[in-house]
């Protein structure tokens, strides 16, 4: 009973970490020392958050703390407490401690990559930003982290067909309480960043300029500022032009939906309407068709012995 009492405690435990490598943009930590991955991975890393800086113009002086959590119950232990969204979690960004947890690559099936640059993301803003909002955060990140695909996207068109849509100017600062929701909030804040680039590249650029010039003073940038100086609007104005353009976006999923209903049944036409062809071949009635006339056989006649190939008639007697 002791012993087992003493396995728990012990298991109880925080991990304890080492420096495993270290990067221009970011430094490992690992409960072994070991880095995940190979060395050209570690390098994709820190090149894809180098391309995020370029994209922005913002470069920072610090470094990112990522600590590699080493098994499922660690992981628990620290995500207990910071909300649903967290506990359920593969990885999240620690604003009070300013560091970036993910479990280990054992626990994660896929795209682990992609969850280390969208916490990277996470930790970016925080380090640049004041009060940016829930949406703009989970936006870019996803975007970074290439987390969208081509099922997400058909999933986000076709929830705000059937009029499945996010108040994001309500829960700028919360997530939703259901975790049903949560899907739909994270897309509804992908092509909301979306929209706040494409719609005015030039605001954008404007935007990113601000927070730059701030930065270099060793200041950080008060979002909803920046925002209405760069596009002469206010975030719920902003909220309403996206509720519209994302209510015509949804049209998308009808035509998509058309053109599946056709590509699936095209087969199926084509069967039918070569049976029916072939049912009507049948109908037709037969005709009677005359053999033709045996040709007229022509013998050529070789003369035995001549090499000319002539025939009798043309030989003279002597």
């Amino acid at each position: 009973m002791a012993l087992l009492a003493a396995l728990i405690w012990i298991s109880a435990l925080p991990a304890v970490y080492q420096v495993a490598a270290v990067t221009d943009n970011f430094v490992l930590h690992t409960s072994d020392g070991v880095p995940i991955g190979s060395a050209e991975f570690l390098e994709v890393l820190n090149q894809r958050m180098d391309a995020l800086q370029m994209s922005t113009g913002v470069y920072l002086d610090s470094k990112a703390d990522i600590y590699v959590v080493p098994d499922r119950s660690s992981y628990q232990s620290l995500a207990r407490g910071k909300g649903a969204i967290v506990e359920f979690s593969n990885a999240f960004y620690s604003p009070a401690e300013k560091r970036i947890y993910i479990r280990s690559a054992d626990q994660i099936w896929e795209n682990y990559g992609g969850i280390i640059i969208h916490e990277y993301t996470h930790w970016y803003l925080d380090e640049i930003l004041l009060s940016a909002p829930l949406w703009f955060h989970e936006g870019l990140a996803t975007r970074e982290g290439g987390q969208l695909g081509m099922d997400r996207y058909l999933y986000y068109v076709r929830e705000r067909f059937w009029g499945n849509k996010m108040d994001l100017f309500e829960l700028a600062y919360r997530y939703p309480s259901q975790r049903a929701e949560w899907e739909m909030y994270y897309l509804s804040s992908y092509f909301a960043v979306k929209h706040m680039r494409d719609k005015d590249p030039e605001a954008w650029r404007g935007f990113w300029t601000i927070v730059a010039d701030n930065y270099r003073q060793g200041q950080k940038t008060r979002f909803t500022a920046a925002f209405g100086q760069a596009y002469g609007s206010s975030l719920y104005q902003f909220n309403l032009e996206f509720a519209a353009a994302s209510k015509r976006q949804a049209w998308i999923y009808l035509i998509v939906g058309v053109n599946s209903i056709i590509f699936t049944l095209l087969p199926l036409l084509l069967i039918l309407a070569a049976l029916r062809r072939r049912k009507r071949m049948k109908a037709l009635p037969e005709l009677e068709i005359e053999p033709d006339p045996e040709p007229e056989r022509k013998l050529n006649y070789i003369v035995e012995g001549s090499e000319t190939g002539n025939s009798s008639e043309d030989k003279k007697d002597p």
